[in-house]
């Protein structure tokens, strides 16, 4: 299944935006895949997954660019 471009980029938006919220979170923990971590284990997490997506996201429309220069 080939998933659009934009669809990456917008996840990583999403996630970027959840782990900024995270940050004014005035709890010692939360729930992450249904175990209560520390906060900055939860905000690591949220980094990594929007990391992850822009990742993606840039190795994506790097490999679209070379693709039309040839």
């Amino acid at each position: 299944m080939k998933i659009p471009n934009t669809v990456y980029l917008i996840l990583a938006i999403i996630s970027f935006l959840i782990f900024v919220d995270s940050l004014f979170d005035k709890g010692s923990s939360h729930e992450l895949l249904f175990w209560n971590a520390n906060i900055w284990i939860y905000r690591l997490f949220r980094l990594a997954v929007a990391l992850l997506f822009f990742k993606i996201y840039f190795d994506k429309r790097r490999t679209i660019k070379t693709i039309r220069t040839k």
